[in-house]
């Protein structure tokens, strides 16, 4: 009789162990993390956008979706991340469509103009690739879902040795830049080449480049300030087509409040973005002035000359980008027409009704 009441015991035990077990699983099921990939270091303002992302959407979705993020491009590279995520390496990454020819030809419309308020531009960037048709299209064809946007602020020039007041300075130079930059040095007499911001450090270190067009965030997470001496404040054009995108399958699977919650986050995330970005451009500045980890970067007043005649040739470049868009069979005058009226509708409110964490 004991040895019976002793067996349904157990059995009773191992049955609620069963459900317990079958309970633990299928809570743990419901927790999804997406694998996050950023070729960026674990700090600075990016990073800690992405970081507040992730808590957001841990919390907003009662702990069943989180991120992975894997940094420093140990899962996909700057210049593999658009590629690596439509092959869906990663469920998300940020991405930089100039690093990935023609692949998101549309979303590069938003660097060919040159104005620096990172919450207009970001604005109007989230509009136009949430609402254009061609870019929507082309997000379509490439498997890719756009989230949200970061902003570079506006470009500035970081030298190594000699520092850059007039158009005399960048000749002979080798200058790391991209897009527009290109043709605009050039025009000065400097030779350019194209690297991503985490070889900087490196190329700069060795010599073998004299100096990158970029920005003060970026000066700082990548720490160029241990190997540069100058920043030539331009304040021309910010780099826009460089965001946050999803894998399309990876979106898909999701569940309908589930991906409402991501689209909402998307906006949100890009408001935050803008925010911080715009404080952070004061902030950088000063620490670089005053010194990090006791290495100073003297920063340089341009002739305005200078600015003048690199923006006239930046702004020119926009004629390659319309002819790249028709290679693409895409109107790009019509796309080009659409992202200016949003330029104008989001510098309108912002005149009008200041930016949104002033209201």
């Amino acid at each position: 009789m004991h040895r019976f009441i002793n067996a349904l015991a157990i059995a009773g035990l191992v049955t609620a162990g069963s459900v317990w077990t079958l309970g633990m699983s299928s809570a743990s099921a419901e927790m999804r993390e997406l694998r996050f990939a950023e070729f960026g270091p674990n700090r600075g303002t990016r990073a800690a956008a992405i970081q507040w992302l992730d808590k957001e959407l841990r919390k907003r979705s009662g702990d069943t979706l989180g991120l992975n993020i894997t940094w420093g491009g140990a899962l996909l590279g700057a210049k593999t991340a658009a590629q690596g995520l439509s092959d869906g390496v990663a469920d998300m990454a940020s991405i930089v469509p100039v690093y990935a020819p023609g692949k998101l030809v549309a979303y590069e419309v938003v660097d060919t103009l040159q104005f620096g308020d990172e919450w207009v531009g970001m604005m109007a960037t989230y509009e136009f690739m949430t609402k254009n048709p061609a870019a929507i299209a082309e997000q379509k064809k490439a498997n890719l879902k756009y989230f949200g946007n970061y902003t570079t602020g506006p470009t500035q020039l970081l030298m190594k040795d000699a520092p850059v007041k007039t158009g005399a300075d960048l000749k002979g130079k080798t200058i790391r830049a991209t897009g527009a930059f290109v043709p605009a040095l050039k025009s000065q007499g400097a030779a350019t080449v194209s690297m991503s911001q985490p070889k900087v450090y490196e190329a700069l270190s060795n010599g073998s480049v004299d100096g990158s067009t970029t920005y003060y965030y970026v000066a700082k997470a990548y720490k160029h300030y241990e190997v540069a001496n100058f920043i030539t404040e331009l304040n021309m054009g910010q780099v826009l087509a460089f965001g946050v995108a999803m894998n399309a399958n990876t979106y898909n699977s999701l569940k309908p409040d589930q991906q409402k919650l991501l689209d909402d986050l998307g906006m949100e995330f890009t408001v935050y973005m803008a925010e911080k970005m715009h404080a952070s451009r004061t902030d950088v500045k000063k620490e670089l002035q005053a010194g990090i980890d006791g290495k100073k970067v003297e920063v340089v007043d341009p002739d305005p000359a200078l600015r003048s005649k690199l923006t006239e040739v930046a702004d020119a470049d926009v004629s390659n980008w319309i002819a790249k868009a028709e290679k693409k069979n895409m109107d790009g005058d019509a796309i080009l027409a659409d992202y200016k009226s949003l330029v104008e509708k989001y510098t309108k409110e912002r005149d009008d009704k200041g930016y949104p964490w002033t209201r």
